[in-house]
Protein backbone atom coordinates (compact mmCIF):
# COMPACT_ATOMS: atom_id res chain seq x y z
CA UNK A 1 0.00 0.00 0.00
CA UNK A 2 1.27 3.46 -0.85
CA UNK A 3 2.16 5.35 2.29
CA UNK A 4 -0.01 8.42 2.85
CA UNK A 5 2.77 10.08 4.84
CA UNK A 6 5.19 9.78 1.94
CA UNK A 7 2.50 11.15 -0.39
CA UNK A 8 2.16 14.21 1.84
CA UNK A 9 5.94 14.63 1.87
CA UNK A 10 6.03 14.76 -1.92
CA UNK A 11 3.16 17.23 -2.06
CA UNK A 12 4.65 19.61 0.48
CA UNK A 13 8.13 19.60 -1.02
CA UNK A 14 7.04 20.12 -4.61
CA UNK A 15 4.37 22.62 -3.57
CA UNK A 16 6.77 24.76 -1.58
CA UNK A 17 9.59 24.78 -4.10
CA UNK A 18 7.12 25.00 -6.97
CA UNK A 19 5.94 28.28 -5.49
CA UNK A 20 9.54 29.35 -5.06
CA UNK A 21 10.59 28.84 -8.67
CA UNK A 22 7.30 29.79 -10.29
CA UNK A 23 6.62 33.07 -8.56
CA UNK A 24 9.83 34.70 -7.36
CA UNK A 25 10.52 37.83 -9.43
CA UNK A 26 13.76 37.28 -11.37
CA UNK A 27 15.56 38.48 -14.47
CA UNK A 28 14.25 41.93 -15.45
CA UNK A 29 11.88 42.13 -12.47
CA UNK A 30 13.24 44.49 -9.80
CA UNK A 31 11.97 45.73 -6.47
CA UNK A 32 10.93 48.98 -8.16
CA UNK A 33 8.80 47.03 -10.65
CA UNK A 34 7.06 45.28 -7.79
CA UNK A 35 6.53 48.58 -6.01
CA UNK A 36 4.78 49.99 -9.07
CA UNK A 37 2.52 46.96 -9.43
CA UNK A 38 -1.11 47.13 -8.43
CA UNK A 39 -1.60 46.90 -4.65
CA UNK A 40 -4.60 45.88 -2.65
CA UNK A 41 -6.50 43.99 -5.34
CA UNK A 42 -9.87 42.96 -3.94
CA UNK A 43 -10.02 39.37 -2.65
CA UNK A 44 -11.77 37.66 -5.54
CA UNK A 45 -11.78 34.06 -4.39
CA UNK A 46 -15.29 32.79 -3.95
CA UNK A 47 -16.08 30.28 -1.24
CA UNK A 48 -16.12 26.67 -2.32
CA UNK A 49 -19.52 25.15 -2.90
CA UNK A 50 -20.30 23.06 0.19
CA UNK A 51 -19.74 19.41 -0.71
CA UNK A 52 -22.15 16.77 0.53
CA UNK A 53 -21.21 14.94 3.68
CA UNK A 54 -18.99 11.96 2.95
CA UNK A 55 -20.69 8.61 3.14
CA UNK A 56 -18.59 5.51 3.58
CA UNK A 57 -19.46 1.93 4.28
CA UNK A 58 -20.79 1.59 7.81
CA UNK A 59 -18.48 -0.07 10.29
CA UNK A 60 -21.27 -2.37 11.29
CA UNK A 61 -21.79 -3.83 7.82
CA UNK A 62 -20.36 -7.32 7.76
CA UNK A 63 -19.80 -7.14 11.51
CA UNK A 64 -18.04 -4.74 13.87
CA UNK A 65 -14.55 -3.71 12.82
CA UNK A 66 -13.06 -5.74 15.64
CA UNK A 67 -14.64 -8.85 14.10
CA UNK A 68 -12.98 -8.29 10.72
CA UNK A 69 -9.46 -9.09 9.55
CA UNK A 70 -6.88 -6.35 9.16
CA UNK A 71 -7.21 -6.47 5.36
CA UNK A 72 -11.01 -6.27 5.55
CA UNK A 73 -10.81 -3.27 7.85
CA UNK A 74 -8.42 -1.47 5.51
CA UNK A 75 -10.63 -2.31 2.54
CA UNK A 76 -13.58 -0.58 4.20
CA UNK A 77 -11.39 2.35 5.26
CA UNK A 78 -9.98 2.80 1.74
CA UNK A 79 -13.47 2.84 0.26
CA UNK A 80 -14.63 5.41 2.80
CA UNK A 81 -11.62 7.65 2.19
CA UNK A 82 -12.04 7.51 -1.59
CA UNK A 83 -15.53 8.95 -1.16
CA UNK A 84 -14.41 11.88 0.98
CA UNK A 85 -15.23 15.17 -0.77
CA UNK A 86 -13.25 17.37 1.62
CA UNK A 87 -11.07 17.00 4.70
CA UNK A 88 -8.53 18.70 6.95
CA UNK A 89 -5.04 17.19 6.84
CA UNK A 90 -2.29 17.85 9.38
CA UNK A 91 1.09 16.20 8.84
CA UNK A 92 4.48 16.12 10.53
CA UNK A 93 7.41 14.26 9.02
CA UNK A 94 11.01 14.33 7.90
CA UNK A 95 11.75 14.66 4.20
CA UNK A 96 15.36 14.04 3.34
CA UNK A 97 16.18 14.60 7.00
CA UNK A 98 14.43 17.98 7.07
CA UNK A 99 11.34 18.52 9.26
CA UNK A 100 8.25 19.58 7.35
CA UNK A 101 4.76 20.41 8.60
CA UNK A 102 1.62 20.54 6.52
CA UNK A 103 -1.82 21.81 7.54
CA UNK A 104 -4.49 22.16 4.88
CA UNK A 105 -8.22 21.95 4.42
CA UNK A 106 -8.84 20.74 0.87
CA UNK A 107 -11.49 19.25 -1.38
CA UNK A 108 -11.79 17.26 -4.58
CA UNK A 109 -12.47 20.41 -6.59
CA UNK A 110 -8.86 21.45 -5.98
CA UNK A 111 -9.63 24.15 -3.42
CA UNK A 112 -7.53 24.43 -0.28
CA UNK A 113 -6.68 26.70 2.62
CA UNK A 114 -3.77 26.30 5.02
CA UNK A 115 -0.02 26.47 5.47
CA UNK A 116 3.24 24.64 4.82
CA UNK A 117 6.26 24.99 7.11
CA UNK A 118 9.59 23.65 5.92
CA UNK A 119 12.84 23.87 7.87
CA UNK A 120 15.08 26.49 6.33
CA UNK A 121 12.29 27.86 4.13
CA UNK A 122 9.93 29.46 6.63
CA UNK A 123 6.16 29.37 6.29
CA UNK A 124 3.86 29.72 3.30
CA UNK A 125 0.11 30.31 3.65
CA UNK A 126 -1.98 29.12 0.70
CA UNK A 127 -5.57 29.79 -0.37
CA UNK A 128 -6.56 28.16 -3.64
CA UNK A 129 -9.99 28.18 -5.28
CA UNK A 130 -11.02 26.66 -8.60
CA UNK A 131 -9.98 29.90 -10.35
CA UNK A 132 -7.30 31.64 -8.28
CA UNK A 133 -4.32 30.82 -6.11
CA UNK A 134 -3.15 33.12 -3.33
CA UNK A 135 -0.03 32.56 -1.27
CA UNK A 136 1.84 34.50 1.39
CA UNK A 137 5.39 33.75 2.46
CA UNK A 138 7.06 35.06 5.58
CA UNK A 139 10.50 36.69 5.60
CA UNK A 140 12.29 33.36 6.08
CA UNK A 141 10.48 31.95 3.06
CA UNK A 142 11.56 34.76 0.78
CA UNK A 143 15.12 34.71 2.08
CA UNK A 144 15.20 30.98 1.45
CA UNK A 145 13.86 31.62 -2.03
CA UNK A 146 16.60 34.18 -2.68
CA UNK A 147 19.29 31.84 -1.37
CA UNK A 148 18.08 29.09 -3.65
CA UNK A 149 18.39 31.43 -6.63
CA UNK A 150 21.74 32.89 -5.44
CA UNK A 151 20.25 36.38 -5.31
CA UNK A 152 22.61 39.15 -4.05
CA UNK A 153 21.93 40.46 -0.54
CA UNK A 154 20.79 43.92 -1.65
CA UNK A 155 18.16 42.46 -3.98
CA UNK A 156 17.20 39.89 -1.36
CA UNK A 157 16.56 42.59 1.23
CA UNK A 158 14.43 44.54 -1.26
CA UNK A 159 12.41 41.44 -2.15
CA UNK A 160 11.78 40.61 1.51
CA UNK A 161 10.69 44.21 2.17
CA UNK A 162 8.19 44.13 -0.68
CA UNK A 163 6.85 40.57 -0.43
CA UNK A 164 7.18 39.19 3.10
CA UNK A 165 3.82 38.55 4.79
CA UNK A 166 1.94 39.84 1.76
CA UNK A 167 -0.62 37.94 -0.30
CA UNK A 168 0.26 37.29 -3.95
CA UNK A 169 -2.30 36.00 -6.42
CA UNK A 170 -2.59 34.71 -9.94
CA UNK A 171 -5.34 33.01 -11.94
CA UNK A 172 -4.94 29.28 -12.53
CA UNK A 173 -5.06 30.04 -16.25
CA UNK A 174 -1.68 31.80 -15.89
CA UNK A 175 1.09 29.59 -17.32
CA UNK A 176 3.16 30.23 -14.18
CA UNK A 177 0.45 28.60 -12.07
CA UNK A 178 0.82 25.27 -13.86
CA UNK A 179 3.64 24.27 -11.51
CA UNK A 180 1.26 24.61 -8.57
CA UNK A 181 -1.65 22.51 -9.84
CA UNK A 182 -0.70 19.59 -7.63
CA UNK A 183 -0.68 21.49 -4.32
CA UNK A 184 -4.22 20.63 -3.27
CA UNK A 185 -4.63 17.05 -4.46
CA UNK A 186 -7.04 15.42 -2.01
CA UNK A 187 -7.09 12.17 -3.98
CA UNK A 188 -3.36 11.66 -3.43
CA UNK A 189 -3.88 11.86 0.31
CA UNK A 190 -7.06 9.82 0.66
CA UNK A 191 -6.65 7.28 -2.14
CA UNK A 192 -6.26 3.70 -0.99
CA UNK A 193 -3.45 2.88 -3.38
CA UNK A 194 -2.90 -0.84 -3.76
CA UNK A 195 -5.30 -3.43 -2.45
CA UNK A 196 -4.89 -4.02 1.31
CA UNK A 197 -2.11 -6.43 2.18
CA UNK A 198 -3.63 -9.73 3.40
CA UNK A 199 -0.97 -9.73 6.11
CA UNK A 200 -2.28 -6.46 7.59
CA UNK A 201 -2.60 -6.97 11.33
CA UNK A 202 -5.05 -5.49 13.82
CA UNK A 203 -3.68 -3.77 16.87
CA UNK A 204 -5.04 -1.93 19.87
CA UNK A 205 -8.01 0.42 20.11
CA UNK A 206 -6.82 3.96 20.89
CA UNK A 207 -8.29 7.44 21.08
CA UNK A 208 -7.55 9.86 18.23
CA UNK A 209 -8.80 13.41 18.75
CA UNK A 210 -11.48 12.14 21.11
CA UNK A 211 -12.64 9.34 18.79
CA UNK A 212 -12.10 5.60 19.17
CA UNK A 213 -9.91 4.07 16.46
CA UNK A 214 -8.56 0.61 15.73
CA UNK A 215 -4.90 0.36 14.70
CA UNK A 216 -4.04 -1.73 11.62
CA UNK A 217 -0.37 -2.29 10.78
CA UNK A 218 1.02 -3.01 7.31
CA UNK A 219 4.52 -3.50 5.93
CA UNK A 220 5.44 -0.71 3.49
CA UNK A 221 8.48 -0.01 1.32
CA UNK A 222 9.41 2.86 3.62
CA UNK A 223 9.01 0.79 6.79
CA UNK A 224 5.91 -0.01 8.85
CA UNK A 225 2.68 1.89 8.27
CA UNK A 226 -0.08 2.01 10.87
CA UNK A 227 -3.55 3.28 10.02
CA UNK A 228 -5.98 4.16 12.79
CA UNK A 229 -9.55 3.50 11.63
CA UNK A 230 -12.64 5.05 13.25
CA UNK A 231 -14.67 2.34 14.98
CA UNK A 232 -17.92 4.31 15.14
CA UNK A 233 -19.80 5.65 12.14
CA UNK A 234 -17.97 5.77 8.82
CA UNK A 235 -14.63 3.91 9.05
CA UNK A 236 -12.43 6.84 8.08
CA UNK A 237 -8.68 6.81 8.54
CA UNK A 238 -8.17 9.25 11.43
CA UNK A 239 -4.40 8.91 11.56
CA UNK A 240 -1.66 7.29 9.51
CA UNK A 241 1.95 6.86 10.62
CA UNK A 242 5.06 5.36 9.07
CA UNK A 243 8.26 4.31 10.84
CA UNK A 244 11.49 2.99 9.39
CA UNK A 245 13.74 4.67 6.80
CA UNK A 246 11.14 7.43 6.59
CA UNK A 247 9.06 8.61 9.54
CA UNK A 248 5.99 10.77 9.94
CA UNK A 249 2.32 11.01 10.72
CA UNK A 250 -0.80 12.38 9.07
CA UNK A 251 -4.03 13.28 10.86
CA UNK A 252 -7.37 13.47 9.02
CA UNK A 253 -10.46 15.30 10.29
CA UNK A 254 -13.19 17.69 9.16
CA UNK A 255 -14.61 15.19 6.66
CA UNK A 256 -17.18 16.90 4.40
CA UNK A 257 -16.51 20.40 5.78
CA UNK A 258 -16.52 23.09 3.05
CA UNK A 259 -13.18 24.76 2.33
CA UNK A 260 -13.07 28.51 2.96
CA UNK A 261 -11.26 30.17 0.04
CA UNK A 262 -11.85 33.78 1.10
CA UNK A 263 -8.92 35.94 2.13
CA UNK A 264 -8.93 37.89 5.41
CA UNK A 265 -10.83 41.16 5.14
CA UNK A 266 -8.58 44.05 4.14
CA UNK A 267 -5.78 41.76 2.92
CA UNK A 268 -3.08 43.51 0.89
CA UNK A 269 -2.84 41.56 -2.37
CA UNK A 270 -0.35 41.84 -5.22
CA UNK A 271 -1.71 40.56 -8.54
CA UNK A 272 1.15 38.72 -10.23
CA UNK A 273 -0.74 38.60 -13.53
CA UNK A 274 -0.19 42.38 -13.76
CA UNK A 275 3.58 42.07 -13.42
CA UNK A 276 5.63 41.98 -16.60
CA UNK A 277 8.77 39.98 -17.25
CA UNK A 278 9.47 36.29 -17.57
CA UNK A 279 9.60 34.02 -14.55
CA UNK A 280 10.44 30.33 -14.58
CA UNK A 281 7.66 27.88 -13.74
CA UNK A 282 9.48 24.62 -13.22
CA UNK A 283 9.09 22.59 -10.03
CA UNK A 284 12.03 21.36 -7.99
Amino acid sequence: MRSRTIGVSVLTTTALFGLTTACAPVGGSKAADIGRAARAAAPASAGATPPPAAKGKGAGKGGMLADLSGAEILSQAHEAMRKVESARVVAKMHDGGNPVEFELSLDKKGSCNGAIRYEGMGKVDIVKSTELIHFKGDADYWRGTAAKKHTPKKQTDAMVTMLADRWLKMPLTDARASAMGHICDLDKLTGGGDRPNPLARKGETVTIDGKQALAVTTAAKEGTETDYIATQGTPYVLKSTVSGDETGEVLFSGFGTPVDTNLPEGADVLDLSKLGGEVPAESV
